[in-house]
């Protein structure tokens, strides 16, 4: 009975133990703080650039050692620079570290950066946590150079001389230039001399706002059923056209010349109804460019929540200016004549 005795209170005791021990506060402390590494893209051209952010969200006082890296990531991913470690505060004794490297890439393919491990060390505990893995594709959009052939010397000028004989075939060019050139100096000095009354008669037509013109572009291309052809390339490169125009026209932003991390930069600088917005355009532009560049074959459920994101997308930044009804602005310009009229003097 005894020995029973003995027995109970020895597990009672290393049960004691083993709570305070997992509840200490180094233990909680350990188990409050997150990693995450995120590139700006999933998607990027050979010898191209882009920022790793490397981010822990933690308490303030404790200690996260940040992954050493030399000039690479793997073999096939280069660090083209390295930004110091910046300190943000979050508020209720939390910050965010983050850490920017500027990566790149001349081998394509799809690559894989395997998880990044962050150590926490401290007098009491010492724990590794590491972050989510990530799949890189790095696509090369010129033809392909055949290393067997070597390389060529730069050809030399040639010289040939000068012939009066060769500006013959330039004449009429020349000459419809100049008489371009006269009517256009013709107009000019009509219109502003004489103040052509015909302009008077002509009612110009107004500019359809910019998401008007995206929705009946997008109700064309989704008429014409085009990746339901085989046409994948072409509806995805359609899609993406009638996107950066729209963003062009309504925001100012110059997307026809800017590739996809571009864009969405410069639609961070936006003020849109909804965060979540920008993640719509982004799924349409990037799963456009692996279908452009990487020979991609989306789902069909793919093509349909690309061309419901990009309604989407238009339907929640138009803008629409209010504008009054014609029985609206008959009664109010009625208000403003009755309230002109003075009370005769008796």
């Amino acid at each position: 009975m005894g020995q029973n005795s003995f027995s109970k209170h020895i597990s009672t005791f290393l049960a004691l133990i083993s709570i305070l021990f997992w509840s200490s506060p180094s233990n909680i402390i350990a188990q409050n703080y997150s990693v995450s590494a995120t590139p700006d893209s999933t998607l990027m051209l050979i010898g191209g650039q882009m920022n790793l952010t490397l981010e822990v969200a933690q308490p303030k006082g404790l200690r996260v050692i940040f992954p050493q890296f030399g000039d690479t990531i793997t073999k096939d991913i280069e660090i083209v620079e390295k930004w110091d470690p910046d300190t943000t505060d979050l508020g209720n004794d939390r910050i965010s570290v983050k850490q920017i490297l500027r990566i790149t890439s001349f081998d394509s393919g799809l690559h894989y950066i395997p998880p990044i491990e962050f150590e926490l060390a401290t007098e009491q505990a010492r724990q590794i946590k590491k972050t989510n893995p990530i799949g890189l594709m790095v696509v090369n959009p010129f033809e392909e150079v055949d290393p067997q052939k070597g390389i060529a010397d730069i050809k030399g000028p040639v010289n040939t001389p000068f012939k009066l004989s060769e500006l013959y075939r330039f004449l009429p060019w020349i000459l419809g230039g100049l008489l371009l050139a006269i009517l256009i100096a013709a107009a000019i000095y009509f219109y502003v001399k004489r103040k052509n009354p015909i302009k008077a008669f002509i009612k110009e037509k107004p500019k359809e706002p910019a998401h008007v013109v995206a929705l009946k572009e997008l109700d064309h291309l989704k008429d014409e059923k085009l990746w339901q052809k085989g046409k994948v390339k072409e509806f995805h490169s359609t899609l993406t056209d009638i996107l950066r125009k729209y963003l062009q026209d309504r925001y100012g932003i110059p997307a026809l010349e800017q590739i996809t991390p571009e864009i969405m930069n410069s639609l961070s600088k936006v003020d849109l109804p909804d965060d979540k917005i920008a993640d719509r355009l982004k799924q349409v532009l990037e799963l456009a460019d692996l279908v452009k560049f990487a020979k991609m074959e989306p789902l069909p459920d793919e093509n349909d929540l690309s061309l419901m994101n990009a309604y989407f997308f238009v339907n929640q930044t138009k803008f629409e200016e209010q504008t009054l009804s014609e029985e609206e602005t008959d009664k109010e310009k009625s208000t403003n004549s009755t309230e002109k009229v003075e009370p005769q003097q008796p």
